[in-house]
């Protein structure tokens, strides 16, 4: 089989593994059994799949956390790509356009786990895998609060100024846009409003 051949059995995989977990009664499969399946399968034809980063900027973003305490995480964010590679034929390869982003108290840790997150949420979007519970978007890590719902969680506020600082905004202007904007916080945005202030800050950062 060619490289092509070989994804498109991998992305059969995941979707029959799929479909054999909503059997049990379940919508979606975790993030960590759909990456556990697809590198198995990836490992039996032979696929690899290497991360090249090209370009990276790092910010910091002061705040306070749950117990009032002042806290200064790194931000990094670059531009980068995902290639896959038949390992049967090393000169057939494919390469994906891909972005990072890492966030943490330490500039080596946050580059590390922009690059793990990046790379699984490359494999889950890139074959499809029904999943919603590894979204980076859809999880709630900020400590705010037990069941608060309403607005967006931390690791949502830090890319929204990631990306922000990626267009050329530091993060007083980025409130202040938001503010004139949506007259709120980044924090109180809506998911819909989050994905507007993204998505104007990707275009405007060359994405």
């Amino acid at each position: 089989m060619n490289l092509y051949q070989k994804l498109v059995e991998i992305r059969k995989d995941v979707i029959n593994f799929s479909k054999d977990t909503e059997g049990y009664g379940y919508k979606y499969v975790s993030g960590s059994q759909a990456i556990a399946k697809i590198r198995e399968k990836m490992d039996s034809l032979e696929v690899l799949l290497v991360p090249e980063v090209k370009s990276t900027i790092s910010s910091t973003y002061d705040y306070a956390n749950a117990k009032g305490k002042e806290c200064t995480d790194h931000i990094v964010s670059g531009e980068m790509s995902y290639k896959w590679i038949n390992a049967e034929n090393p000169d057939e390869t494919l390469s994906v356009p891909w972005q990072l982003y890492g966030a943490q108290d330490d500039i080596s840790k946050a580059f590390g786990s922009g690059l793990t997150y990046s790379e699984r949420y490359f494999i889950l979007k890139f074959f499809q895998a029904p999943t919603d519970v590894d979204d980076p978007d859809g999880r709630d890590t900020s400590g705010r609060g037990k069941g608060n719902k309403k607005g967006l969680s931390e690791a949502q506020v830090k890319r929204g100024y990631a990306l922000g600082f990626k267009a050329g905004y530091d993060k007083a202007n980025v409130d202040k846009q938001i503010l004139s904007k949506f007259n709120k916080k980044i924090q109180d945005l809506t998911k819909e409003e989050y994905d507007i202030v993204c998505n104007g800050y990707e275009k405007k950062g060359g994405k």
